[in-house]
């Protein structure tokens, strides 16, 4: 089911998830959320499981190369803009 809705940036440049929305999918204060930009869309999906869990598997993943965090940038804004 799809309904759609207006809603306007505000001057903090914010939007508000309306009530609807956020009961039906479980969204309270501190509730994650993953946005993706898809193509002129942005889609908004709940993170479901425990996010800290999550990030403790994440941390005891080897990286495959030694790369600081600046360089990963450059490589990634480098591969934005081709």
């Amino acid at each position: 089911m799809v309904i759609e809705m207006i809603i306007t940036v505000s001057k903090g440049q914010q939007i508000t998830i309306p009530s609807e929305y956020r009961k039906n999918l479980g969204l309270r204060v501190g509730s994650k959320v993953e946005m993706i930009k898809k193509g002129a869309a942005i889609i908004i999906k709940p993170i479901d499981g425990d996010l800290s869990k999550l990030f403790e598997e994440a941390r005891s993943i080897k990286p495959k190369h030694r790369l600081t965090a600046k360089q990963m940038d450059v490589l990634i804004e480098n591969e934005i803009l081709r």
